[in-house]
């Protein structure tokens, strides 16, 4: 496409041409860049990467906001590209178990704007598929608007368009050798053919993405897997059909299986067989490859013998039987493909931190390659990801995701690999991993595994769900009962922890939260510009307050204690969180003047909290509790017994209480002394199932990632109190103009007329038309009554309007409510 000899210098440098690759080069191009050089090591644009081989099918709804969002935008992108055809896609249910997932999942498309999707009998799905054999499925769920990407097609028509603007080349044949950084910044792409200095580069490589990350010292998890895909011979069912007229593409996910249409012939891909990783290193060259790199020689055995560690029929047995003509049929080509997987299934896009300039698009299916190109490259060029015009929350797939563990082989491998096994499987949300478990430890988990706490993963650490010591309060607690989907990963000690709480007192592990530090002399001036809230309190002050990107969007709200004249210590969630937050703000601080130090392992914490707190507390210091003395978000440090100790007075269950923090290696001794202390008023360990549901929604708290992301504006999110327009910070531009427009929605509680409980991500009806979807759910033990929160539009948003929820396609009636829904005079808090 352009001249041999690359250019010696560019703007942005690209490095593969794929469908990832040439989507941000696409974008770019459409927000002005001029200079982008694009190369890949193979032939343009059959690459030889996975966009080469890869089927492209597109389903477009997922439980996952994001991953919908991206494919929506796919599709209309490959579409307006004739890289598109719009033929439908329907799953399956080969049991009753899969019926119900798949009402859940046309709810979530309805939450996520997904328009048309249908459920279907199972003659319904044959009128549109007449080869499948219907008497062996429940029925199926059918999109009009999912469809095949033609991904090589699409790519080479994005890169045409920026190249016809002037502002990209591209270069086949062309091997990325190093990439060159300095002082923390990249600096140069060496190649074969070449170097080229430039400001930014974009490694777009998929299956290839580690091997640059070794040449950066940067770890890369991502695993390449190798799946199977067939090709027919003609099947008589299929006779006089054409590419153009093609049946809705297919997924029998109960088997791991996927079909589409090729003419008269029927392609099938298969994950029912075990695990099949492939060394990055071990990915021939495209000189080296006999068809293309990412392809291999297809291994019968993992087709026609069952090899899946969690399926009982080979894949092929599976196939036949739903589709019986596969009986007679030999395949014309068959192939092992490979792509990649992460340890979460997600994407890995970002800059890298300490390297300015380097950023990635990883672990990108075709599915979402077009949405993904537009949000890289609305963050390379405005430091702020957007879809198309519009906010959105990336989190989930940013790259400081990843905690220190991750880049470890034997993680990325591990739940890499258990990622491909369980990618069509039904999984709860709640159901945990089991390899590679028991990294991150607190010093509380010994006496946390003796009062039998169910621990969940987060972030690597082993965080108590709840604890089976806290079993008998059930003969004193009433507890409504769960059945199904939301009984999974559930126990109703849940409750019960819950109500010991509100009537005594609880304590809880917050050894995962990150305080971050920031000292010296610029400190001050600089939380003024780093947070929305006015932080030029009084020492002693304990202030909540978002933190908000460009966009004034919610990046993080924090509660931040200035603890000297310039000394303030912010206070974060763990994992995820922690990492992004600590990231953003280091980037923002200034050279000098400022220290940032975030205390992730050599600080533990505990809550107290509950009516009496006080109590159990007060014998243990010569400090004064009392409210008077010290009064609700204030902060003090002192001695508990002889442990040194920093106190918030904050309370994230809405009762009476205090943040402890303390050196790790205090921690077994702080919990046995308050553990002692309170056994004599009652005192229960706290899991984080109540924790972060029923109590934190009963008080209206919200739960960053959750139902506060840097999608909603502090206006919103109904927490504008912590704003305070006087003062500059980073977001006031963007901010001031939202407080002057009217609010096109905001989030508010609703209770279930009939105390129901609901799951998140479930549309909020008024009649037929969907108004939002809800982003939290629990039950409120306290006020006994079903919560569902979600963003409406002001018109719903009114105390008192009726409304209702799909679940599992049943509607349940539900009330706009006025927050908090408990103690909305904080009584049981200030006293």
């Amino acid at each position: 496409m352009s001249a041999e000899s690359l250019p010696p210098e560019a703007e942005t440098v690209i490095v593969g041409a794929g469908c990832v690759g040439c989507s941000a080069a696409y974008h770019l191009a459409e927000q002005g860049r001029e200079d982008i050089v694009v190369v890949d090591q193979g032939p343009l644009f059959e690459t030889g990467g996975s966009t080469s081989h890869a089927p492209g099918l597109v389903f477009q709804t997922a439980e996952n906001e994001l991953m919908s969002r991206l494919a929506q935008y796919t599709v209309d992108l490959y579409g307006e590209l004739d890289g598109f055809a719009d033929c439908g896609g329907i799953e399956v249910a080969y049991t009753e178990e899969r019926l119900e997932y798949l009402k859940r999942k046309r709810e979530y498309g309805r939450s996520w704007g997904i328009e048309g999707g249908e459920l279907l009998s199972p003659a319904e799905v044959a009128e549109r598929i007449p080869q499948i054999d219907s008497s062996v499925i429940y029925g199926g769920y059918h999109v009009p608007s999912d469809g095949k990407a033609h991904a090589v097609d699409a790519s080479a028509a994005m890169a045409h368009a920026a190249e016809d603007r002037g502002a990209a080349e591209f270069y086949g044949h062309t091997t990325v050798t190093d990439i060159e950084t300095e002082s923390g910044e990249f600096e140069a792409v060496v190649t074969d053919r070449g170097r080229i200095e430039a400001e930014e580069v974009l490694v777009a490589t998929n299956i290839w993405g580690p091997l640059f990350g070794e040449m950066v010292d940067v770890d890369v998890p991502l695993v390449p897997c190798a799946h199977q895909y067939l090709v027919s011979e003609p099947l008589d069912e299929l006779a006089g059909a054409s590419e153009e007229l093609e049946q809705p593409i297919l997924r029998h996910q109960d088997y791991s299986l996927y079909f589409r249409q090729h003419g008269e012939s029927y392609g099938i891909g298969s994950y029912d067989h075990e695990p099949l990783l492939v060394d990055p290193e071990d990915i021939r060259a495209p000189e080296e490859a006999e068809e293309m790199p990412s392809i291999r020689e297809f291994t019968e055995e993992h087709f026609y013998e069952p090899t899946h560690p969690d399926i009982d029929k080979s894949a092929y047995d599976a196939a036949r039987e739903l589709v019986p003509a596969f009986e007679d049929c030999g395949f014309e080509r068959a192939f092992n493909g490979i792509f990649s997987f992460t340890p979460d299934g997600m994407p890995i896009l970002g800059e890298t931190e300490g390297i300015d300039g380097l950023w990635w698009a990883l672990a990108v299916w075709v599915t979402q390659s077009g949405g993904v190109g537009s949000v890289v490259a609305s963050w390379m060029d405005e430091g702020v990801p957007r879809l198309g015009n519009e906010k959105i929350d990336v989190s989930g797939a940013h790259l400081e995701r990843f905690q220190p563990h991750s880049g470890s082989r034997a993680f990325s491998y591990a739940r890499g690999g258990q990622q491909y096994q369980e990618v069509y499987q039904l999984i709860h949300p709640n159901e945990q991993p089991v390899e590679q478990r028991g990294l991150r430890r607190s010093p509380f988990y010994e006496r946390q595994k003796e009062l039998g706490a169910e621990f969940y993963e987060s972030g690597g650490w082993e965080v108590p769900q709840w604890y089976e010591a806290n079993e008998s309060l059930l003969e004193k607690y009433d507890v409504p009962e769960r059945s199904g989907w939301l009984a999974e990963g559930w126990s109703p000690i849940q409750g019960a922890e819950h109500q010991a709480v509100r009537e005594n007192v609880g304590i809880y592990d917050l050894s995962r939260y990150t305080g971050i530090e920031i000292e010296g002399e610029g400190a001050l001036e600089f939380v003024q510009r780093l947070f929305a809230n006015d932080l030029d309190s009084s020492i002693g002050q304990v202030r909540y307050t978002p933190m908000l990107d460009h966009d004034g969007g919610v990046l993080a709200d924090m509660a931040v204690t200035r603890l000297g004249e310039n000394r303030f210590v912010a206070t974060t969630g763990g994992g995820a969180s922690a990492t992004e937050h600590t990231r953003w703000i280091r980037e923002h601080a200034p050279e000098e003047g400022v220290d940032i130090d975030a205390h992730v392992s050599d600080q533990c914490g505990l809550g107290v909290w509950g009516p009496k707190a006080r109590e159990v507390l007060q014998p243990l210091t010569d400090e004064d509790l009392s409210n008077d003395s010290f009064g609700y978000f204030r902060a003090k440090e002192f001695y508990l017994d002889s442990i040194p100790v920093l106190a918030l007075r904050v309370s994230y269950v809405g009762e009476l209480g205090w943040e402890l923090y303390a050196p790790t290696e205090y921690g077994g001794r702080l919990w046995d002394l308050i553990w002692e202390q309170g056994e004599d008023h009652g005192m229960v360990a706290l899991g984080n199932g109540a924790f972060l549901g029923s109590l934190r929604l009963e008080k209206g708290y919200r739960l960053w990632g959750t139902d506060l992301t840097p999608e909603h504006d502090p206006y919103e999110a109904g927490i504008g109190f912590a704003v305070d327009t006087d003062t500059e910070f980073i977001g006031r531009e963007a901010l001031l103009e939202a407080k002057e427009s009217d609010l096109d929605r905001e989030i508010v509680p609703l209770t279930l007329d009939a105390g129901e409980v609901i799951d998140g991500g479930k549309p909020i009806l008024d009649g037929e038309d969907v108004v939002g979807h809800v982003k939290a759910a629990d039950y409120g033990y306290s006020i006994d009554a079903g919560i569902a929160y979600g963003y409406l539009p002001p018109e719903f948003a009114e105390t008192g309007v009726s409304l209702e929820i799909e679940f599992e396609g049943e509607r349940y009636p539900a009330t706009v409510a006025e927050e908090p829904l408990f103690d909305p005079d904080r009584e049981k808090i200030i006293r």
